[in-house]
């Protein structure tokens, strides 16, 4: 238990630190693009603050899983430059036995990241939706231009609206068109403004145009409350529509509770990766274990830590990879989110297996052998 702690507590500690540090350089390289674009709002170095506060869980979110390849690698290495693993291997303890010490430290990062994907990050692009809304009204204003308007599917109802206040709970200039059940448009609802209150949208200023035939271009008052089921987390969610989106609200998409902003395979694949994206960290790990190798008055043992370096970069970009094209349909949502974690935390309990049990020696040449026998 004491080595599982000291082993574990190192992990998360330096994990975390190269985590964060990551984060914070590609925080610097997002503010030196967009800083202009944030002051620009006249908020000054407060709104500056705001902005750099809601994106560093997006980006600590795309750190983690390489923080922890690098705080698994220093703490390889640490203990190899202390001489701890040759005593841990003198007590008997072997390299798997070593990953199992580490490995509660590694599910305390896989909650982390848990917790960053389907609970924080979510809300936080929300935010950052609305300000980059705002943002972009405020632009269009001053430049005498249109607003571009957020397009949104609600049942077999295509709804529009051009601003978005009070976190997704104040819309302007709102348009509804209903469709029948051969997606035909029969009427246009237009208000200057919705809000959400008690739990459903209140119209003002609206009017209603029919154009059925027994009624065409009949227009009636609509204020008053809109029969809908989209709610403020639908409008939020349409804002940004690729984005990360939590796993309740993708189970509810796929149940039919709630209005999909993107195809269904976006969704499916999005709760398949919420269960296995955090489960990266633990593979991360695995595959940094070549490093416990290295030995430091040998120099040719340096390619075991740039093996597992290599293993873990190439599951990053194998694992991005399979998961786009589960995200936009092109396989199956199960294959895009686990295949990659399957077939790499397989490679790497195959590289440890072979670690512990020793590499075959190597076949001397054909013709050497028969010269032995000569002599």
């Amino acid at each position: 238990m004491r080595f599982t702690r000291y082993l574990s507590g190192m992990l998360i500690r330096r994990a975390l630190s190269a985590a964060l540090i990551l984060a914070f350089i590609m925080q610097v390289l997002d503010l030196v693009d967009n800083a202009g674009d944030i002051l620009d709002q006249g908020e000054g170095l407060a709104g500056l603050l705001r902005y750099a506060g809601l994106k560093m869980p997006m980006l600590l979110t795309r750190a983690l899983p390489l923080g922890a390849l690098i705080g698994a690698l220093l703490t390889l290495l640490t203990l190899a430059r202390n001489s701890e693993i040759a005593a841990m291997r003198s007590a008997g303890r072997s390299t798997w036995l070593m990953f199992l010490m580490m490995l509660p430290g590694a599910i305390v990062l896989t909650l982390l990241q848990s917790t960053l994907i389907d609970v924080v990050v979510p809300r936080s692009e929300a935010r950052l939706a609305i300000l980059a809304t705002h943002a972009a009204d405020e632009e269009a204003s001053q430049d005498g231009k249109d607003v571009k308007p957020t397009w949104i599917r609600v049942g077999d109802a295509v709804v529009s609206f051009d601003r978005v206040n009070n976190r997704g709970r104040k819309l302007k200039s709102l348009k509804i068109y209903d469709r029948d059940a051969s997606k035909i448009v029969t009427s246009r609802t237009v208000a200057s403004e919705a809000r959400w209150e008690n739990g459903r949208w209140i119209l003002k200023d609206a009017e209603r145009i029919d154009w059925t035939r027994a009624n065409f271009n009949v227009r009636t008052p609509a204020d008053g409350p809109w029969a809908t089921t989209m709610t403020p987390d639908d409008v939020l969610s349409a804002l940004t529509p690729e984005s990360r989106v939590s796993l309740t609200a993708a189970r509810a998409v796929l149940a039919g509770e709630a209005t999909p902003n993107a195809p269904i395979a976006f969704y499916q694949t999005l709760v398949e990766r919420v269960y296995a994206g955090p489960l990266g960290t633990i593979v991360m790990v695995l595959l940094s274990m070549p490093a416990a190798l290295v030995n430091w008055r040998d120099q040719r043992s340096a390619r075991h830590a740039v093996v597992a370096v290599a293993g873990g970069l190439i599951f990053m970009l194998c694992d991005g990879l399979l998961s786009t094209l589960a995200l936009t349909d092109v396989v199956r949502p199960v294959i895009g989110a686990w295949s990659g974690l399957v077939i790499f935390a397989v490679y790497g309990l195959w590289r440890l297996r072979r670690i512990d049990g020793g590499w075959p020696a190597p076949k001397a040449p054909a013709g050497r052998d028969a010269r032995l026998a000569e002599a």
